[in-house]
């Protein structure tokens, strides 16, 4: 995928994609019941584009944590994220125990945690990043990714010198949510 420094111009989504802070929060203002679903956590290759965001381009092992957000029961972010494996016994340790737990709580309510500026990118229609998101969100919700572009935001947050890699893929359905922040 190719990494934007600004989101697209369309406007509902754009809200959702350029918005800080901690995306499951906004979630939660947009729903009445929100729910992390875990679909994977553990020992992971690490992808290309992780391991440069990472610092890491000669490790190609890591710990990887993959997670569908959903609103009222409704499948409307998929999410991956990645440490390289000895952080996941550092500064990154908590990961292991999040379980069904959104990832900001990680993120947002623990200090000193920096972030990156957001990244974005439409997901290609075809090539081994939309075959493994749509392999994901099949698992998770048993259906087939809603039609319409794919949206996706990266970031990596540093703790003590160690970095995770968080990307957020949208749903298209996800427009028809409240705005973030009303």
């Amino acid at each position: 995928m190719q990494w934007l420094p600004h989101p697209p111009l369309l406007r509902p989504l754009r809200r959702w994609l350029s918005a800080s802070g901690s995306l499951s929060a906004r979630l939660q203002q947009a729903c009445e019941r929100f729910s992390v679903q875990r679909l994977r956590q553990g020992a992971s290759p690490i992808r290309y584009d992780e391991a440069q965001a990472l610092a890491r381009q000669r490790q190609r092992r890591g710990h990887a944590r993959e997670v569908v957000l959903r609103c009222d029961g409704e499948a409307v972010v998929y999410a991956r994220s990645v440490v390289a494996a000895p952080h996941v016994r550092g500064p990154w340790r908590a990961l292991i125990g999040l379980g069904s737990r959104p990832l900001a709580q990680l993120l947002f309510q623990q200090r000193p945690v920096d972030r990156s500026p957001l990244a974005y990118a439409r997901v290609p229609r075809c090539g081994p990043a939309r075959r493994r998101i749509e392999s994901a969100w099949r698992e998770a919700t048993g259906e087939a990714v809603p039609r319409g572009a794919l949206w996706a935001r990266r970031s990596v947050f540093a703790k003590r010198g160690c970095r995770l890699w968080l990307m957020e893929v949208f749903s298209p359905d996800i427009v028809r949510r409240r705005r973030p922040g009303r």
